[in-house]
């Protein structure tokens, strides 16, 4: 059976993970930081890791990095309360599987752990990342922009951004442009 890991200080979510990962019929261990986690790699290795990126001690993204170096393959999830464009893109330069903003609807993250247990994930290749802050927000519509940015500066495709004049098409183009390999 599938393990997977959830790191996250805060009481309250992890207790939300716990009650949603158990009705799915998932195994899981939950951590309230990055020490705890990186003491049960003696023991174990999971198949998904959930992470908060804003812990006491150790952040998710630096914990993100040490995994990442020796266990590649294993998908990560980064979660934060805090989203901006520069953490979305640093998450998935340093090879996040996906980005959650909270708060999040706990049935379309069961769906992205399920994606991550299906897939065998490679190692990314590392991307040179280049701050972008002209673009702000914390409404739950751009913390989705800035997941999305992320995950396109990471990607060959090519992209069509469309919508009304001044909504910003120009400055999404830009961060992604700016925060790619191309």
């Amino acid at each position: 059976m599938s393990s997977i890991w959830v790191l996250d200080d805060d009481k309250s979510i992890r207790w939300v993970f716990e009650k949603a990962l158990e009705k799915a019929g998932l195994e899981f261990k939950t951590f309230s930081n990055t020490n705890e986690a990186i003491n049960q790699f003696n023991y174990e290795k999971p198949s998904v890791i959930l992470s908060d990126i804003r812990m006491p001690g150790e952040s998710g993204l630096i914990f993100l990095t040490k995994v990442k170096e020796k266990f590649p393959n294993i998908p990560i999830i980064i979660m934060t309360a805090y989203s901006d464009l520069d953490t979305a893109v640093a998450s998935f330069k340093k090879g996040a599987f996906e980005y959650i903003a909270k708060p999040f609807d706990i049935e379309k993250v069961l769906e992205v752990i399920q994606k991550a247990l299906a897939l065998n994930q490679s190692e990314p290749q590392p991307i040179e990342f280049e701050s972008y802050p002209d673009i702000i927000g914390q409404a739950q519509s751009m913390q989705e922009i800035f997941r999305i940015i992320g995950k396109l500066s990471q990607s060959n495709a090519t992209v069509l951004i469309n919508g009304e004049s001044g909504s910003g098409k120009e400055l999404v183009a830009n961060a992604i442009h700016k925060n790619s390999s191309r």
